[in-house]
């Protein structure tokens, strides 16, 4: 009988700059303080081992990736699909501050409709994503797969999952390091087994 595949989603830690703002194809690493807390992740997170390893390419995300794919032996997959998502004239504001310069748009956006002006809309992020998502499981076939992403990648990815509703994306937290498993089985459809399970 076919065995299930496991990934665990992980966001990034904490970055160098400011926090809680719209930051999607600005490339801050992480900070020390990210790059500690991603580390203390792994204990729970790492069970059973991880037998794959993949990245968005922005280097909060790779570097990180990089460096435990290393440490384990395994080669690492960079998956442009899985960048942040392009938030345009929003890059770098806070929500209040891109409320308050698109207040319609910006509505619009924390409804699941829409997106920055001069950058991706949802719709065209959730297609990215799920296309970029199904290339890299087209051949899974057992094992424990990590990818390491972003939070826009995260929601997206559950809306997918039947997780979370696409009328409310920001209904459900997802900060610095949350993470989430979920279970895939050929003929059967994907099941969530855990949101942000570890405290450590």
């Amino acid at each position: 009988m076919p065995e299930p595949t496991l990934v665990t989603v992980l966001r990034h830690g904490a970055v160098f700059g400011p926090a809680q703002v719209y930051r999607g194809r600005t490339d801050a690493p992480l900070s020390p303080a990210g790059r500690a807390a991603m580390t203390a992740r792994l204990p729970c997170l790492a069970v059973p081992p991880f037998t794959q390893i993949a990245t968005s390419p922005r280097s909060r995300c790779r570097d990180f990736a990089a460096g435990l794919a290393d440490q384990l032996g395994q080669p690492l997959t960079v998956l442009e699909a899985m960048a942040e998502m392009d938030f345009g004239a929003w890059e770098g504001l806070s929500p209040a501050q891109a409320q308050a310069r698109d207040p319609s748009s910006h509505a619009a956006f924390r409804q699941g409709r829409g997106g920055a002006p001069g950058g991706e809309t949802l719709a065209d992020f959730r297609a990215r994503v799920a296309a970029g998502w199904s290339r890299w499981l087209v051949q899974a076939d057992g094992g424990h797969r990590l990818l390491v992403t972003h939070g826009g990648v995260m929601r997206a990815l559950l809306m997918d999952l039947g997780a979370l509703d696409p009328a409310r994306p920001f209904a459900v937290a997802l900060p610095e390091t949350a993470h989430f498993r979920v279970s895939l089985l050929a003929g059967w459809p994907p099941v969530l087994l855990s949101l942000n399970p570890c405290t450590a």
